[in-house]
């Protein structure tokens, strides 16, 4: 006695190579775009929230740069922050430092990057994600 079969196959195989394709290119350029606006997005909070950026004449607000992101190997990355000199020294002063520093600017002060890093964290992933789920729409 032979046993019947029904239902139906299908050929997945044309997805497979679409699926594939998207998710080592399509995916990663949309993440790397998605941290791109992430990055303006901290840069953004890094004057607006404090610690503020420090202000003088200017010159390193005008300096904030976000590149585009690399995809490579696997990994994205983003390369943000205020493109000048005195940044990093400003980032680098130890808490005493700080202290007998005389901000031009109440409320700004040392890691005003960093600390946005860490308060805003989940913010600027939704971004990202946010960012990669309606670029599939």
């Amino acid at each position: 006695m032979s046993k019947n079969k029904s239902g139906f196959t299908m050929d997945f195989t044309k997805f497979e190579k679409d699926f594939n394709r998207i998710v080592k290119d399509a995916i990663p350029k949309e993440a790397g775009k998605g941290l791109f606006k992430a990055g303006n997005e901290l840069l953004r909070d890094g004057i607006k929230v404090k610690p503020y950026a420090p202000f003088d004449k200017g010159d390193l607000r005008g300096s904030a740069r976000v590149n585009n992101a690399e995809v490579t190997n696997g990994k994205i990355s983003v390369d943000a922050g205020f493109n000048i000199e005195y940044a990093a020294k400003l980032h680098e002063l130890t808490p005493a430092q700080d202290s007998k520093t005389s901000w031009t600017l109440p409320g700004s002060g040392r890691k005003y990057l960093e600390s946005k890093m860490s308060m805003f964290k989940n913010k600027y992933m939704k971004i990202a994600a946010d960012h990669i789920k309606g670029s599939a729409k």
